[in-house]
């Protein structure tokens, strides 16, 4: 999910067609009370490992993504505004880099960041820019050639802090026989992509010890120059460190969350107070838990969706995995989270809150006329070695490709909304909306 100036949460999701195996790509957007009709947007290849959105500061909403066990990677955008219709965005072109998976940002100069996985025979973590709107790409910069052999990186985080500095998270998953998971790290570029931090470590196995890192799947997020992070560890319990000088200086790693374990991959979002809101399905009880930071503290976990009792017997209750959350105009939480990845009829839901100690972000009025996007032609796709230094290198040409055409720029009681979006992968759809207030 992402959320532009106007008001709008716009959210990204995949459904398989079976029989041909194709990923379709599909949009909805919220207003705070209501979602549209999900539209298709892409017919993707066979298997997106993930969708990376993102709005710019002229209204336009980024998209790019990566297929396949290669990491094939594309890019489109339309006005943030007026992105319902597949007709609204542009034609799809390859980036030339093998992410698996790929995140995109905009900074407020307009310069693209691209931080990606390559899974390949350079397994690392790897960051292009491109400074004329994608047109061309810089040679892709290796953030980490002391990775461990025998090891992948996973659960990658990238964020923007509030000058342009970009903050990257991962963890290192194991994938030789021997092997361990191992190693929470961050590395940061505070001169918007030209040179890379080298890599701190957040956290790490130590030898002979019973603590493990094998559900670290760590998650960040940024407000101002103070970055957090949260990771798993050892019985799966929740550690955190924070950042309040943009990762130059960490605190040392505390438990938290008292003895609540489990791992279904976690959120971190920070609200326009500051505050930082946890979200994961943690046990036991079983469930969704919330927690927030506020003044070098954190609040106990509450229980916000109930699953089970022991997690023998769910019932009707959603297992909820991959929480993904956002916060819409500075004051509404916007939770949303699926089946386990196993079921083969996943759905997906969205719940909601409204913080009502916040007043809203003032939003800007939607343009009258959206913007006309010339789809720009997908260009040939070249192939760089990577620099195993973080320094800036050459840029990547791309002829052909048609610049962006910008759109002009507009000048806690508690309550829930649940809103299950059924998605059944045999290529139907069935979208089901339900608000339920809860006291």
């Amino acid at each position: 999910m992402v959320t532009d100036q106007y008001g709008y949460v716009h959210c990204f999701w995949t459904e398989t067609l079976f029989e041909d195996g194709k990923n379709i790509i599909k949009y909805s957007r919220f207003d705070g009370i209501t979602w549209t009709k999900p539209n298709d947007i892409f017919v993707a290849g066979d298997d997106v490992n993930n969708i990376s959105p993102f709005v710019d500061k002229q209204g336009i909403l980024h998209v790019a993504w990566s297929e396949g066990f290669f990491g094939r990677t594309y890019y489109s955008y339309a006005p943030a505004n007026n992105a319902l219709s597949a007709q609204n965005w542009a034609k799809r072109i390859r980036i030339a880099i093998p992410g698996r998976p790929v995140y995109l940002r905009v900074d407020s100069k307009g310069v693209f960041h691209i931080l990606y996985i390559n899974a390949t025979y350079q397994s690392g973590v790897y960051y292009v820019r491109s400074e004329d709107q994608g047109i061309s790409w810089s040679e892709p910069v290796w953030l980490d050639p002391d990775i461990l052999p025998g090891h992948d990186p996973a659960s990658l985080n990238f964020e923007l802090d509030e000058k342009d500095g970009l903050h990257a998270v991962w963890f290192y998953g194991a994938i030789a026989q021997g092997a361990i998971p191992d190693w929470v790290r961050y590395s940061h570029s505070l001169d918007g992509g030209h040179t890379w931090s080298t890599p701190f470590t957040i956290d790490k196995v130590i030898e002979g010890s019973d603590d493990n890192l094998s559900d670290a799947s760590p998650v960040m997020t940024v407000q101002g120059q103070t970055v957090h992070v949260i990771w798993a560890a050892g019985n799966i319990n929740r550690y955190y460190r924070i950042s309040s000088d943009a990762g130059l200086t960490w605190s040392d790693p505390v438990q938290v969350f008292g003895d609540l374990q489990g791992q279904a991959f976690d959120s971190l979002i920070a609200d326009r107070s500051g505050r930082v809101h946890f979200f994961g399905q943690l046990r036991y009880p079983m469930g969704i838990y919330h927690a927030y930071w506020n003044q070098g503290h954190w609040s106990n976990p509450s229980l916000i969706y109930f699953i089970s009792q022991t997690g023998a017997d769910i019932g009707d209750r959603i297992h909820a995995h991959l929480l993904r959350a956002i916060v819409r105009d500075g004051n509404q939480l916007v939770l949303t989270f699926g089946d386990p990845p196993a079921d083969p009829n996943r759905r997906l839901f969205v719940m909601y809150r409204t913080l009502d100690d916040l007043s809203p972000l003032e939003t800007m009025p939607t343009p009258t006329l959206a913007a006309t996007l010339i789809p720009p032609p997908s260009p040939t796709p070249t192939h760089a070695e990577p620099t195993a230094t973080a320094t800036a290198t050459p840029f990547i040409n791309a002829a052909g490709i048609k610049p962006i055409e910008r759109i002009p720029e507009p000048g806690f009681p508690i309550q829930f909304g649940v809103i299950p979006a059924l998605l059944l992968l045999g290529g139907t759809f069935i979208f089901h909306l339900r608000h339920k207030n809860k006291p």
